[in-house]
């Protein structure tokens, strides 16, 4: 994946081709966290997801960033199972 940085468990990266997306699973990735507001995705992501593979959303910016987001996120982050990739 585009820009892909690995720290520990959780991997940060640009957004997944579709042949990515279909892929995770096979990686080891158990969860995936998107933080892309849906304007910005010409469809939507979950669709794309492969079964088993748990998909959250937690659209923001770096400009509408607050602390509901990060207790999302580490709330989505303290029970996933196995990798997680976030972009």
């Amino acid at each position: 994946m585009k820009n892909e940085a690995k720290i520990g468990r959780i991997t940060v990266a640009g957004q997944p081709t579709e042949e990515e997306l279909r892929g995770l699973r096979a990686r080891g990735f158990g969860t995936i966290i998107n933080n892309r507001l849906a304007e910005e995705l010409p469809e939507p992501e979950s669709a794309k997801v492969e079964l088993g593979v748990t998909y959250v959303e937690i659209p923001f910016t770096g400009s509408t960033l607050s602390r509901e987001h990060i207790e999302e996120t580490r709330a989505v982050l303290a029970r996933a199972p196995g990798e997680v990739l976030m972009h």
